[in-house]
């Protein structure tokens, strides 16, 4: 998979402006033409979520990310316009390195069930520590042993 560097380079520089925070966003194109594939940065309302309700968002958004629904929403709206998809979503591990946690796992889950709310979709995950991107990789469900697997580090 060739990621744009446009792309790339949008994605890398949301993780360091968040920083210490998480940072998160889609990623928009045609699902077979990687140079179509666009970031489109969204908001991380994990701290608003758990200041409202800590007793079901127990992290912080140092360690959590919830993208915004109605960020969500719009690109939904744009892309139904243009004939484009969500190809992927991204988000920042700060002070980790780029793996797929069970955070992110249960992040990428349809509510309680054993199925992804995106199952065709990749996700990027990008390391960033505060002197900058460490690395990033790339994870895809893999449907017949029912988890995510990484197919590319970057």
């Amino acid at each position: 998979m060739k990621i744009p560097k446009e792309t790339i380079d949008t994605m890398y520089a949301q993780s360091c402006k968040e920083y210490p925070d998480e940072c998160c966003g889609v990623i928009i194109g045609q699902e077979d033409i990687p140079k179509t594939f666009k970031a489109r940065p969204c908001a991380n309302i994990q701290g608003q979520l758990k200041e409202l309700y800590p007793d079901m968002y127990q992290r912080d958004a140092d360690t959590g990310y919830f993208l915004d629904p109605k960020e969500l929403l719009s690109i939904m709206n744009e892309i139904s316009k243009t004939g484009l998809e969500i190809v992927g979503f991204y988000h920042s591990h700060p002070n980790h390195e780029a793996y797929w946690s069970a955070e992110d796992h249960r992040a990428a889950m349809f509510a309680d069930t054993n199925e992804p709310s995106f199952p065709k979709v990749f996700h990027f995950v990008v390391s960033v520590y505060e002197e900058g991107v460490r690395g990033a990789a790339i994870f895809k469900w893999n449907e017949s042993k029912m988890e995510f697997n990484k197919i590319l580090s970057i």
